[in-house]
């Protein structure tokens, strides 16, 4: 079983509102997010956020959003506020971006198929890595003890050998939608 952690900590300060709000396509992007994950069938759903908790929860009341209070500390604290409140017996989890809303079922099942104890799935679109990864469970010791400072790419460069890349068809796993001016762009691709 593969759990999903979606990542929504940041405070957004380039693009001047909550990303997980911004809407693409009729729905915004924390919705877009959790129906690929929904349809992927990864269980559970944890969503990370910070600096826009209330305005993350009051969207999404029936969804399980947790509040990392050491936000302003950087990713990688979002990513252990996550991985702390997965139960037992899963055996990974796909960490989603709230700033990548382009992700799709397809890209998600490709990166699960891979999924095997010690290894960390890595999506690639055009020789280039993306979002989501995938981290084995018997791997989230040692983020854990990652410091504040470090990202999670630290564990991934600190094993190559255990990285799994997977080439997928989806460009949207490097979409990363940080400025106004990248979100006017997405918003101008749907016409």
């Amino acid at each position: 079983m593969i759990a999903a952690i979606v990542l929504s900590g940041g405070k957004s300060e380039r693009m001047g509102s909550p990303k997980a709000l911004l809407q693409y396509r009729g729905r915004s992007f924390l919705s877009t997010i959790l129906a690929a994950i929904e349809s992927a069938g990864l269980k559970p759903v944890i969503v990370v956020a910070g600096h826009h908790f209330d305005a993350v929860l009051g969207a999404f009341p029936n969804q399980r959003v947790l509040f990392n209070a050491e936000y302003e500390r950087g990713m990688s604290t979002s990513v252990k506020t996550g991985i702390r409140a997965l139960p037992a017996g899963v055996d990974g989890a796909a960490l989603f971006l709230v700033d990548h809303p382009l992700i799709d079922r397809e890209t998600i099942d490709s990166l699960v198929s891979q999924a095997t104890p010690g290894r960390i799935i890595v999506p690639v679109f055009d020789g280039r890595r993306g979002h989501p990864i995938i981290v084995a469970a018997d791997l989230f010791e040692e983020v854990l003890e990652l410091p504040p400072d470090q990202g999670l790419n630290t564990v991934v460069k600190r094993n190559r050998d255990r990285v799994v890349e997977v080439t997928v068809g989806n460009s949207g796993i490097l979409r990363d939608i940080d400025t106004p001016e990248q979100f006017a762009k997405l918003l101008g691709e749907e016409q």
